[in-house]
C-alpha cells in the first residue's frame, strides 16, 4: 500500500518506521533542513533522539508529492491541524485520510475528523488511536491500537497493511468515541501527574483514573460514542498509559505544576506538545453546553487557567457531595 504521513514529530516518525516494514512510505516534512539532517544522520534533530529512520522512508517537503498515496495519516497537533490541511486541500481530494491527532479545536469545538471533512473532500476518513507512546513504538516494542472507520472493509485493508509482529491493529466503527477518548484522557493524565507531583499515593491515583474513566465515558456517550469503546484500547488502554508512563507529556505537565512550576512557562519552554493543555478549555465548554458534569476536567481547567493550587483542587474534589458510585433508581 502507498502510505503518506503528514507530520514528522515523534508519532509521525514512529508511524513511518512501522508502516515502512510492508509499505511504500512518503513522509511530508515541513522544513527542508530537517529532511537534510535526517538524510545525513539517519535520525531526527528534534524527536526520538538515537532512533534511526529507515532509508526506505521517502522524505518530501512538497505537498504535491503525496498525491499518489492510497492512504494518508495526518499526525499534526490539533492547534495546527486546520491550517496544515489547507495546504493539502486539492492534493488530497478524494483520498483516504486517517487522523492521528488527539485534540479539539476550541473555536469550533470540532474533533479532528470533522476538521478534515471541513477542509478536504475525502473519500473516507478514520482515526488511529490507543496506548501507543512513540518512544516505544519506534523501538519495536509490542503495541496494540485501534483504527476506527465507518467503512470497515477499507479499515481491514489498512489494518492488514500496517500491522506487524510488534504493531497490532484492531478495527472498530466508532470514530467519535475513539476521538473523544483520545482528547479527554489527556486532561485526566494532567490530573494524574498532579497526583504524582503531590505524592498522594497509589490509592489516590487509581481512584482518579477510575473516576476519570467515568467522566470520559459519560461525556463520550453524550457525544455519540459507543459504550464498548471507552473500555477498549483507545479508551481505558490509552488512559492507563497516559496517566502512568514516564513518556506522557500530559502527566509530566501535571507533575511539574504540582511541584510549583507555572503551566504557561512549561508550555512555552517545551518542544513537545501537551495536547491536554489546549483541549481542556474546549472539553469544559462542550461539557457545559451539553450539561455534562465533569468535576475532574473542571479542576484541571482551574489549575491551568485560573491559578488554582493543586491542593485546593484536591480539597474541592474530596469535599464534593457524597453519592452512590453508579446511578440507582431509588
Amino acid at each position: 500500500m502507498k502510505v503518506g504521513i503528514i507530520g514528522a514529530g515523534s508519532w509521525g516518525l514512529a508511524l513511518s518506521i512501522v508502516c515502512s516494514k510492508n509499505n511504500d512510505v512518503k513522509m511530508w516534512v515541513r522544513r527542508k533542513e530537517v529532511i537534510d539532517y535526517i538524510k545525513k544522520y539517519g535520525e531526527s534533530p528534534d524527536y526520538l533522539k538515537g532512533v534511526k529512520i529507515p532509508s526506505v522512508v521517502n522524505l518530501v517537503s512538497d505537498p504535491r508529492d503525496l498525491n499518489d498515496r492510497d492512504v494518508v495519516f495526518v499526525v499534526v497537533p490539533s492547534k495546527y491541524l486546520r491550517d496544515t490541511l489547507k495546504e493539502f486541500k486539492e492534493i488530497l481530494k478524494g483520498k483516504v485520510i486517517v487522523s492521528c491527532t488527539k485534540g479539539l479545536e476550541f473555536e469550533t469545538l470540532k474533533f479532528p475528523t470533522e476538521i478534515i471533512i471541513d477542509e478536504i473532500e475525502v473519500s473516507d476518513v478514520g482515526v488511529l488511536s490507543g496506548p501507543s507512546h512513540a518512544e516505544e513504538v519506534a523501538l519495536g516494542l509490542p503495541c496494540a491500537i485501534t483504527l476506527a472507520m465507518d467503512n470497515l472493509n477499507l479499515a481491514k485493508e489498512i489494518q492488514s497493511s500496517i500491522s506487524s509482529d510488534s504493531f497490532r491493529v484492531y478495527v472498530w466503527d466508532d470514530i467519535r468515541g475513539v476521538e473523544v477518548s483520545g482528547v479527554t484522557k489527556n486532561i485526566i493524565a494532567i490530573a494524574a501527574g498532579v497526583c504524582d507531583g503531590l505524592m498522594l499515593g497509589d490509592n489516590a491515583k487509581a481512584s482518579l483514573i477510575t473516576r476519570g474513566l467515568h467522566e470520559i465515558s459519560k461525556f463520550g456517550l453524550k457525544m455519540g460514542g459507543k459504550f464498548e469503546t471507552f473500555f477498549g484500547l483507545s479508551g481505558v488502554g490509552d488512559l492507563i498509559v497516559t496517566c502512568t508512563s514516564k513518556h506522557s507529556r500530559n502527566r509530566g505537565l501535571g507533575e511539574r505544576i504540582a511541584r510549583g512550576e507555572k503551566p504557561e512557562e512549561i508550555i512555552r519552554s517545551s518542544k513537545m506538545v501537551a495536547e491536554g493543555y489546549y483541549s481542556t478549555p474546549a472539553i469544559k465548554k462542550l461539557a457545559e453546553i451539553n450539561n455534562i458534569e465533569m468535576p475532574i476536567v473542571n479542576e484541571v481547567f482551574s489549575i491551568l487557567y485560573e491559578g488554582k493550587s493543586p491542593l485546593e483542587s484536591l480539597r474541592s474534589l474530596m469535599g464534593r457531595k457524597l453519592k452512590t458510585e453508579f446511578y440507582l433508581d431509588v
